[in-house]
C-alpha cells in the first residue's frame, strides 16, 4: 500500500493569497477553520493545481493569479509548493505560473508575451511533461480525484460509477448464476448464441402470436356451429331415395328402347361435331400466332426508343441532383462570405483602436498637489514608464487580436475558393448532362413509335380455308336425322330426378354435420395445444425473471459486500417489470443526493476506503463543510477538514 501524506503547502499570490504556509498533522486529522472567504477550500484547489495543473473542476490554470481591481497582479510569482511524505520518503514539488516579458529590438520597454509554467522536483527544475510523468507514477490523476474528495465518486455519471464498481467486484458470468439452478442451465442452453434481450423479445412475440391464435379458436367454433344444419331421420330418407331411384331406372329402360334407334345417328353427328370443334381450335391458334407475332415485332421495333427514354430519365435525375448540390454550395458560399465580412469589419475596428491607442499621450501631472513643487524626477519617470508599459500591452493585445481575425478571414477565404472550384466542377457536369439530355431528346423525337399491327382473320389464308371446310361439315349435321318423341317419359323422369335431388340434399346434411363436428373437435384440440404452448412460454418468462433477479442479487451482493456504510442499487425495473441498468448510491437506504451532509461525507469516505484498498494507494482527503458532521468514519488516509467558523483568520489545528 502506497501512502501519500501532505506535510505542508505554501501558496504565493495564488487566488488572493499573497503568501501562506500551512502545516498538516501527519498521523490523524487536520482541521482548517475560519469564516467564509478566508481560503479554506483554496488549499484543496492549490493542491490539485500543484499536482496536475487543474482545479477540482478539471479547469486548467483557471484564475490562479491574484486579481485586484478586476486585473491580475503582474510581475509577481504565482506558485504553489508542498512537501509530501511518500511511504516515509520526503518529496518537495513546486509549480509556478510566471509571466514572460521581453524587450523587442530597438525598444526601451519590455512587452508582455504571455504566461508559462515552471515545475520543480526537489528544488530541481524539470519540464512539465517530465514533472507530470513523475506525479502519475506516484498516483494517477483520475484515481487521485476519487480518493481525495468524498463527493467526487457519487457525482460521476452513473455509467462511470458502474464501470468502476464492476472493476472492483469482477465480472459475474451467466454460467456462475446458472450453476445455482438446473432450470437456469437449461435456459442458457436454449438461448445459446442469442442475447437475453433478443430471447425475451422472441418469446414475447411468440406469446402474443399464440394468444392471438387462441383468441380466434372460440369464434371459429361458434361460426362452425352456426353453419351446422339441423339433424333429420336419415334412415327414412335413404328408403325414399331407393324408391325414387327404382322409378327412374324403369323410366330409363323405357326411354332406352326408343333411344336405341337414334344412337347411331347421334354417334355420327357427334363425330362430325368433334371434327368441327378441332377445326375451330386450329383456326383460333392460327389467329393467336399471327397476333402474337405482330406484338413481338412492335416490341422489337420500339427497343431503341425505350432505351433512349430510360437514358432521358437518368439524365434528368442527374441534372436535378447537380442543381441541388450547386444550390447548397451557393448557400454555403454566401454564409462564408458573410462571416468573412464580419472578420474584416472587426479588423477595421481593431485598426482604429490601435491608432487611437498609439496616438494617446501621457497626460500625468508633474506638480505635487500638496506642496506645489515639481515632482521628483524619479517619480515622474516611474509614472511615465508605467503609462508606456500599459500602452505597449494594449497595442500588443490589439495587434494579436487583429492577426487572429486576419488568419480566420484567410481560412474562410480558402473555404470559399474550394466551394467556387467545386461549384465550377458541378456546373461543368450539369452542362455535360444538359447537352446529353438535349441529344437524347432529339434522338427520341427522331425515333417514331411502332404500333402493333391489327390482324384481321380474313387476311389469313389458312384461317379462311379452314372456315370453308367448317361450313361444309355444319351443313350436313341435320341430314338423315329422324326425331323420336320421348317427351312424356323425359318429363316423368325429371319429376323423379327433382325428388331425388331434394332427398340427396337432405342426406348431404348428414355429411356436413359429421364434417363440422370433426372441425369443432379439431379446433378444441388446437385450442388446448395453444393454451399449453402459452403456459410453456410463460414458464420460460418466469425462469428468465428468476434468472435476472438472481443475477441482480448476486451483482449487488458482491459489490455491496465491498462497503460498510454505503450500498449501490445497480438495477431497477420499468412499470412493465423489465429491468434496466442504473447506479444509485444509497445511504441507509436513501439516495445519496437526498441524504444529509454527514451521511454523504461518510458514504464518500467509505467509497474512498474501498478504492484505496483496490488501487493500493492513499492520498490526503479534503472534507469540505465539516462543520455539519459530528463524527466521520475511520479512514486509512490523511484527513483535512475544512470547517466554517466565526474566526476572522484561518486557524489550523
Amino acid at each position: 500500500m502506497k501512502k501519500v501524506t501532505l506535510k505542508s503547502i505554501t501558496l504565493r499570490n495564488f487566488r488572493g493569497e499573497k503568501e501562506r504556509t500551512t502545516n498538516f498533522n501527519q498521523n490523524g486529522e487536520t482541521t482548517i477553520m475560519g469564516e467564509n472567504g478566508l481560503g479554506k477550500s483554496r488549499h484543496f484547489d492549490a493542491f490539485m493545481w500543484l499536482l496536475f495543473g487543474k482545479d477540482k473542476f478539471d479547469r486548467k490554470d483557471y484564475n490562479v493569479r491574484t486579481i485586484v481591481d478586476k486585473e491580475p497582479i503582474h510581475r509577481v510569482e504565482c506558485s504553489v509548493s508542498a512537501t509530501l511524505d511518500i511511504d516515509g520518503q520526503l518529496l518537495t514539488v513546486k509549480r509556478a505560473f510566471t509571466e514572460k516579458w521581453v524587450k523587442p529590438r530597438g525598444q526601451v520597454d519590455e512587452v508582455f508575451k504571455g504566461n508559462e509554467t515552471e515545475t520543480f522536483w526537489n528544488d530541481v527544475p524539470v519540464s512539465t511533461t517530465e514533472y507530470q510523468r513523475r506525479i502519475n507514477e506516484i498516483i494517477n490523476d483520475s484515481v487521485f480525484k476519487m480518493v481525495t474528495n468524498p463527493y467526487y465518486f457519487p457525482q460521476l455519471k452513473w455509467q462511470d460509477q458502474r464501470e468502476q464498481l464492476f472493476q472492483l467486484a469482477g465480472t459475474i458470468t451467466d454460467n456462475e448464476i446458472a450453476a445455482q439452478n438446473p432450470e437456469f442451465s437449461a435456459l442458457l442452453d436454449k438461448i445459446s448464441g442469442k442475447g437475453f434481450a433478443d430471447f425475451k423479445r422472441e418469446i414475447s412475440a411468440r406469446k402474443k402470436r399464440l394468444k392471438d391464435d387462441l383468441a380466434q379458436i372460440q369464434p371459429r367454433i361458434d361460426q362452425t356451429q352456426k353453419l351446422m344444419p339441423e339433424a333429420a331421420d336419415f334412415v327414412d330418407l335413404e328408403k325414399q331415395a331407393a324408391g325414387v331411384e327404382k322409378e327412374i331406372a324403369n323410366i330409363d329402360k323405357a326411354i332406352s328402347d326408343k333411344s336405341e334407334a337414334i344412337r347411331q345417328q347421334y354417334e355420327a353427328t357427334q363425330k362430325k361435331q368433334s371434327e368441327i370443334n378441332d377445326l375451330k381450335q386450329k383456326q383460333q391458334k392460327i389467329l393467336f400466332d399471327a397476333q402474337n407475332k405482330a406484338r413481338e415485332d412492335a416490341f422489337k421495333a420500339n427497343a431503341n426508343r425505350r432505351e433512349v427514354e430510360n437514358n432521358i430519365k437518368v439524365a434528368e435525375t442527374e441534372i436535378a441532383t447537380l442543381k441541388r448540390a450547386i444550390s447548397n454550395n451557393q448557400r454555403d458560399k454566401k454564409d462564408l462570405e458573410a462571416r468573412i465580412n464580419t472578420r474584416l469589419e472587426s479588423i477595421e475596428k481593431l485598426r482604429e483602436q490601435w491608432h487611437d491607442e498609439n496616438a494617446r499621450e501621457y497626460r500625468g501631472d508633474d506638480i505635487c498637489s500638496t506642496c506645489g513643487q515639481p515632482l521628483p524626477e524619479e517619480k515622474r519617470v516611474k509614472a511615465l514608464q508605467f503609462f508606456a508599459n500599459t500602452k505597449a500591452c494594449n497595442l500588443a493585445a490589439i495587434t494579436e487580436n487583429g492577426k487572429r481575425m486576419k488568419e480566420d478571414a484567410g481560412l474562410l477565404n480558402k473555404e470559399v475558393d474550394k466551394l467556387v472550384e467545386r461549384n465550377n466542377e458541378l456546373q461543368d457536369k450539369m452542362k455535360e448532362q444538359e447537352e446529353t439530355l438535349a441529344t437524347l431528346k432529339e434522338t427520341l423525337a427522331q425515333t417514331s413509335a411502332q404500333s402493333e399491327k391489327e390482324i384481321s382473320p380474313e387476311e389469313l389464308p389458312e384461317y379462311k380455308t379452314l372456315g370453308d371446310v367448317i361450313k361444309g361439315l355444319e351443313s350436313t349435321l341435320d341430314a338423315g336425322t329422324q326425331p323420336i318423341d320421348t317427351t312424356d317419359l323425359q318429363n316423368r323422369k325429371k319429376g323423379f330426378q327433382q325428388m331425388r335431388d331434394e332427398i340427396k340434399a337432405k342426406l348431404a346434411n348428414r355429411d356436413l354435420i359429421a364434417k363440422y363436428g370433426k372441425e369443432i373437435k379439431d379446433l378444441e384440440a388446437q385450442g388446448k395445444a395453444i393454451a399449453q404452448q402459452i403456459a410453456d412460454v410463460e414458464r420460460e418468462e418466469y425462469t428468465i425473471q428468476q434468472f435476472t433477479k438472481a443475477r441482480i442479487d448476486e451483482c449487488e451482493r458482491r459489490i455491496n459486500g465491498l462497503f460498510k456504510y454505503v450500498t449501490f442499487k445497480l438495477f431497477d425495473y420499468t412499470i412493465e417489470g423489465n429491468e434496466y441498468e442504473t447506479c444509485i448510491p444509497l445511504v441507509d437506504g436513501v439516495p445519496f443526493d437526498v441524504a444529509n451532509t454527514a451521511g454523504q461525507v461518510n458514504a464518500g469516505l467509505d467509497i474512498i476506503n474501498t478504492l484505496v484498498r483496490f488501487h493500493g494507494v492513499s492520498a490526503p482527503i479534503f472534507v469540505d463543510n465539516s462543520e455539519s458532521i459530528n463524527k466521520t468514519i475511520p479512514v486509512e488516509s490523511q484527513v483535512i477538514h475544512l470547517v466554517v467558523t466565526k474566526d476572522k483568520e484561518l486557524v489550523v489545528r
